[in-house]
């Protein structure tokens, strides 16, 4: 009888003598270097294991233990580059509160006082360019027309009246800017609205500034000026 075990007994005597994550059939570095042990102590004495193989195992050994330890480095390193970044991303925002910014985003704040400013971006040449007003129960309050527009940006503001010239009560606007070509096909749009920041919260879904009851992502910030 040959005392040869045969190499998958021996891979699974390593398996069992190094416990491993539920349902990994993956060898680990303490694993491996038992399955080498195990292949000694089993060896055939009058046909011992090739030196050059030995030599072999040995070396893949080595360059696994070398990247677990590299996998190791990386991975703290990237929780400390992400933590850094984190840290620096809440302090800018922290900073924010009380400055006015400008971000993309379809809501406006009307004061009761000074008029709403806002921009929009078209992304062709438009015949016709029509904005939307409505209240954030959705109803449409004011619709003004703007005609022709050429591509690119463009500023409005808004004094918070309806289409009937009433003032409207302070609060929070809804946006919608529709463009057409020539040839009555959609231009995309998008608009631009401005606020001052006051507050600033930090959670699950990110780093949001808040004008008023209206919460901005942080990355969605264009620019920002003195309040």
């Amino acid at each position: 009888m040959s005392l040869i075990a045969p190499i998958e007994a021996i891979r699974n005597q390593a398996l069992q003598a190094t416990p491993a994550a539920p349902g990994s059939q993956t060898l680990d570095k303490e694993a491996f270097l038992r399955l080498l042990v195990t292949q000694l102590r089993y060896q055939d004495p009058t046909n011992p294991l090739d030196s050059r193989e030995f030599a072999v195992q040995l070396a893949q050994f080595s360059t696994v233990e070398q990247l677990i330890e590299i996998n190791k480095a990386l991975t703290a390193q990237n929780d400390a580059y992400g933590a850094l970044a984190q840290g620096i991303h809440n302090s800018v925002a922290a900073g924010l509160v009380g400055k006015v910014i400008e971000a993309e985003g379809s809501r406006i704040r009307w004061t009761g006082e000074q008029a709403a400013a806002f921009r929009f971006v078209l992304d062709g040449n438009a015949q016709q360019v029509s904005v939307q007003i409505r209240n954030e129960s959705g109803q449409l309050v004011r619709t003004i027309q703007l005609g022709p527009q050429a591509a690119g940006e463009h500023e409005l503001s808004w004094d918070g009246r309806d289409d009937s010239g009433k003032s409207l009560p302070a609060g929070t606007y809804i946006l919608e800017v529709t463009a057409t070509n020539a040839e009555g096909d959609p231009i995309a749009a998008r608009t631009m609205v401005r606020g001052r920041v006051d507050r600033v919260t930090f959670g699950p879904e990110g780093i949001l500034l808040w004008i008023g009851t209206y919460a901005i992502p942080l990355q969605n910030v264009r620019g920002v000026t003195s309040a």
